[in-house]
């Protein structure tokens, strides 16, 4: 499954240990997942409360994504990354202790692992480019993103085991393990960053390097117009997962089962995508990423039509890789055309800037939903998608963008 193209990135010992890190530790957050929901849930009896505790997983990015982008582009990547595990690893290790004095203080450490997560993951896409050869990018972005989906169904079936059998604690325990066996992979990393000749430590302050950075995007064809593209695609994408569990609960009446069964179905779908766009190539990603996102929204219009959970399955399916080919591209075009002396605060940007938009495409599909019905809301959504992507494929530098050695010294 793991042959050709998609096999090359692993035959870097050290793309190879990074990526044996991030295997064990995603397996771990899912069960942290899964039992920080039971857990505050079993203190609270309130979903409401359940919803708290997600939204508080976005709301570092909005708040503090550019800046920790900048603190990246500073400092080591290798071990940027090994101080957040080490630091994620005392954090969800505190959690089981905290719980039983306040729930606060658990929402108070969900948001500081939150926010330490916002150094990791610019860190490492940071980092890959570093590890493989240019030719492999997309190879090793497919190969990190099926890793992810496919750790995801691993630690969501051990998950309900573990949990039911041992409890929350226990979970809790698990996951900081998995960040310290993350963090032990990544010092095995031989890859050093080295500073370049004469260069010297930045003395300004962190948010001159926010605006340089922001310049820096801005004036950036491929990259400005790019991140407009994808961050309101996301905001598209996000009301697509709030009406997708109000299909699952409400129009199927499918509770629970039905709902997992559906989820079931995207994150295969999001592993055969990782897998397949693992075969393309980097030259063509911009292309591709405009391509998947239209077909993503054509699919989607199918799911105001469908009558029941049995017949949407193979339509999430192919919607999940439909996803694969609009999310690894971006992730690719950044790390290709963007100096490497901005591909942290290039991350952040756009993690900072989909995340925040993401919010209010949650917010306006529950208005959507209310004052027009599920079917009317899914088509008007999936209408904006298509026209995201026709004014993507519009933009003369989107359409011209050959991602592999573009990056424009444009600081």
């Amino acid at each position: 499954m793991l042959g050709g193209r998609l096999a090359e990135p692993l035959r870097s010992r050290d793309y190879r240990r990074l990526w044996l890190g991030q295997l064990v530790s995603v397996i771990g957050d899912k069960v942290d997942q899964i039992a920080l929901g039971i857990l505050v849930y079993e203190a609270t009896g309130s979903g409401l409360q359940m919803g708290i505790t997600l939204a508080l997983s976005m709301l570092p990015s909005a708040l503090f994504g550019m800046v920790a982008g900048a603190y990246v582009d500073r400092f080591d990547k290798r071990r940027t990354m090994i101080v957040a595990d080490l630091l994620r690893a005392l954090l969800v290790l505190s959690v089981p202790f905290v719980a039983e004095y306040s729930i606060v203080a658990v929402y108070a450490v969900a948001l500081l692992v939150a926010t330490v997560s916002l150094f990791f993951e610019p860190a490492k896409l940071s980092l890959i480019p570093k590890l493989v050869d240019e030719e492999q990018l997309m190879a090793a972005n497919s190969l990190d993103n099926a890793t992810v989906s496919a750790a995801e169904l691993a630690g969501l079936a051990f998950a309900a085991g573990l949990v039911v059998s041992m409890g929350t604690r226990l979970a809790f325990f698990l996951d900081s393990a998995t960040f310290l066996v993350s963090a032990l992979f990544i010092l095995g990393i031989g890859y050093r960053e080295t500073r370049q000749t004469g260069e010297a430590a930045p003395t300004r302050g962190v948010w001159a390097d926010v605006v340089e950075g922001t310049r820096y995007i801005w004036r950036h064809d491929v990259l400005r117009d790019l991140l407009l593209v994808y961050s309101a695609a996301m905001a598209a994408v996000a009301a697509a997962v709030l009406f997708f569990y109000v299909l699952a609960l409400q129009k199927f009446d499918a509770g629970a089962p039905g709902l997992a069964i559906m989820d079931g179905a995207i994150t295969v779908g999001l592993l055969l995508g990782s897998i397949l766009i693992g075969r393309t190539r980097a030259a063509g990603a911009v292309r591709t990423l405009l391509g998947g996102l239209a077909v993503f929204a054509g699919l989607y219009w199918l799911l105001a039509v469908v009558p029941t959970v049995a017949w949407s399955i193979p339509l999430l399916l192919v919607m999940g890789v439909a996803n694969m080919f609009f999310y690894v591209p971006m992730s690719t075009v950044l790390q290709t055309m963007t100096v490497p002396s901005m591909t942290g605060r290039a991350f952040a940007a756009k993690q900072t800037l989909s995340r925040t938009l993401s919010v209010g495409g949650y917010l306006a599909a529950g208005a959507l939903t209310e004052k027009l019905g599920l079917q009317t809301s899914i088509i008007l959504v999936s209408g904006f998608m298509v026209t995201v992507a026709a004014i993507g494929w519009l933009r003369p530098a989107l359409r011209r963008a050959v991602p592999l050695s573009g990056a424009l010294d444009l600081q």
